[in-house]
């Protein structure tokens, strides 16, 4: 999958989390997932759903088509809470457009996501 991330981002260690995190869900790489998810994660995915727990997540992200190629737009990081917008396309080039509000469990570098906010258009 081709990733394109801008200059800007990885300044704050956060920026690095947040773009291999959504990285991995694109690529379906639940292992990182699981690194950085905590066990009783909310994601509420507007408009369609909420998962309640990584088995959830995992479930999900295993069952959505693959990206072909990831464009992060800006990365924002703030205390608990992140958040990045792109753009994803599938393999037959049709594009969905995102933005993802993490929150992480504290403020400490090694702090866990316990919660996400995603609108995909």
């Amino acid at each position: 999958m081709k990733v394109e991330i801008p200059a800007t981002c990885g300044n704050a260690p956060r920026h690095q989390i947040i773009t291999d995190v959504i990285t991995a869900v694109h690529d379906q790489d639940v292992s990182v997932l699981e690194q950085w998810f905590s066990e009783d994660i909310q994601w509420e995915i507007i408009g369609r759903t909420t998962l309640v727990g990584v088995d959830s997540v995992r479930e999900w992200i295993l069952a959505t088509p693959t990206t072909d190629s990831l464009q992060f737009f800006s990365v924002l990081t703030h205390g608990k809470e992140g958040s990045t917008d792109g753009q994803s396309y599938d393999q037959q080039k049709s594009v969905t457009h995102f933005s993802h509000v993490l929150k992480f469990a504290s403020a400490g570098k090694a702090a866990k996501i316990k919660e996400i906010r995603s609108y995909f258009v």
